[in-house]
């Protein structure tokens, strides 16, 4: 009797007890219904398209090049080569072609105004010492000795500039050529070793990955405001922020660090791995400030100013020294002519190379960075499951395996072994 009436106080008390519900409950009923979290790869799918749709803006597809190969072809450094380039550069039949498109050379273009000028000065020798040599005067003449020793000066003060115009040049290859394989490199790292519900925060630093490449084009073109309707895609919340900065690359690295370093402080990144992307990081910080220096410090002007000074004091005496070796006017016009080609062609080179930023394919390497980030992450999402213990061996060639002639206790070991797993 005494344990049947403890039962039935039980469970009167338990009738009159309060019930909370359950949390679900609670929440919808102060909160409206509980949101679901999305999928965590939602979020590298939409990083994706918008990605796509920021490479389909028109800033994003106009390759236009300031400098003076502004006219894009084939044999330049106005993009990027491929195997067909360089079989066409090797190729027998490139002779041919320079002569036909001879015409048509951006040196040439470059250079005919000052050309044109020589040549005219040739011809005004050539007039007046027939005009002398009819009146039974002497002819303007020069000794050929002055410019035979000038010679050397002048080649060696041409190859100096040269050398340090290309320097500056590998210097701009080696910074921007390596921009995709770093945001590879970075990406690779944060889609495999974060875990997959901090997808948001791989997907923003993906989108900012994407954005570095045009930040420094337009930096590096002076170009800001076409930055604009490629931030707003790519970062559709902080575009107005990263717009207002001085130093837009700058900034994208600072965000980009900012989003690694809340992965690591959240142990969400081991060490070794934070440490490989930081390093990476710091080598796009690198490129920018190998691009902040090519386009802020120049080769010294000087060395422009009196190689040009000289160079037009040399061809300037060049026809009245054909004169005075006693050469046909057609010779000396062709001679000189020819001479002033090849000198005024070289420190056009000079020019043209002493900014890199200029000529370079800077549009090709943003395309080739931002496409990279879109590769990786297609490639995680599409990605097949990494094989585990518990698997079939289809993947493992199993049955080839099994028929290569094993003896019959390691097939007997496998069967076990498939019978276990069962």
């Amino acid at each position: 009797q005494s344990l049947s009436s403890l039962s039935s106080l039980s469970s009167l008390l338990s009738s009159l007890r309060w019930r909370s519900p359950p949390l679900e409950e609670s929440m919808s009923s102060r909160e409206g219904p509980m949101q679901v979290p999305p999928e965590p790869r939602l979020f590298h799918t939409l990083a994706m398209q918008d990605i796509s749709t920021a490479l389909a803006t028109p800033e994003a597809l106009d390759d236009y090049m300031p400098g003076v190969l502004e006219e894009k072809s084939l044999l330049s450094m106005t993009h990027l080569w491929d195997a067909s380039t360089w079989a066409r550069h090797k190729s027998r039949h490139r002779w041919a072609h320079m002569l036909v498109a001879w015409p048509h050379s951006s040196i040439l273009r470059a250079i005919r105004l000052p050309l044109g000028v020589i040549l005219l000065v040739t011809l005004a020798v050539l007039q007046i010492n027939a005009l002398l040599a009819e009146a039974g005067r002497p002819r303007l003449t020069l000794p050929l000795a002055p410019l035979s020793l000038q010679a050397s000066s002048l080649g060696l003060l041409l190859v100096f500039r040269n050398n340090q115009t290309h320097e500056r040049l590998k210097e701009a290859q080696k910074a921007m050529g390596g921009l995709g394989a770093l945001a590879r490199e970075i990406m690779q790292l944060l889609v495999v070793h974060v875990p997959p519900e901090k997808g948001r925060a791989v997907a923003l630093a993906a989108r900012l990955l994407a954005l570095f490449g045009w930040a420094l084009k337009m930096q590096c073109r002076n170009e800001p405001e076409r930055l604009y309707p490629i931030a707003e895609v790519l970062l559709p919340r902080a575009h107005s922020w990263l717009l207002s900065r001085p130093h837009r690359p700058g900034t994208v690295l600072l965000r980009l660090r900012a989003v690694v370093g809340e992965l690591r402080k959240d142990g969400l990144l081991s060490s070794d791995a934070f440490k490989f992307i930081e390093e990476r990081l710091a080598k796009l910080s690198a490129a920018d400030a190998a691009c902040v220096r090519l386009a802020t410090f120049p080769v010294p002007p000087s060395y422009h100013r009196h190689g040009s000074r000289a160079i037009v004091l040399w061809l300037g005496s060049l026809p009245f020294v054909m004169e005075g070796l006693g050469c046909h006017p057609l010779q000396t016009a062709v001679a000189v002519m020819c001479t002033t080609f090849l000198l005024l062609g070289i420190d056009q080179i000079a020019i043209e190379v002493e900014q890199p930023l200029d000529v370079l394919p800077l549009h090709e390497f943003a395309r080739g960075m931002s496409n990279d980030v879109h590769d990786v992450l297609e490639a995680w999402t599409t990605m097949p499951a990494v094989p585990r213990a518990c698997d079939d061996y289809s993947d493992l060639g199993k049955e080839s395996y099994l028929g290569s002639g094993r003896s019959s206790s390691a097939r007997g070991s496998t069967a076990a072994v498939e019978k276990k797993e069962r």
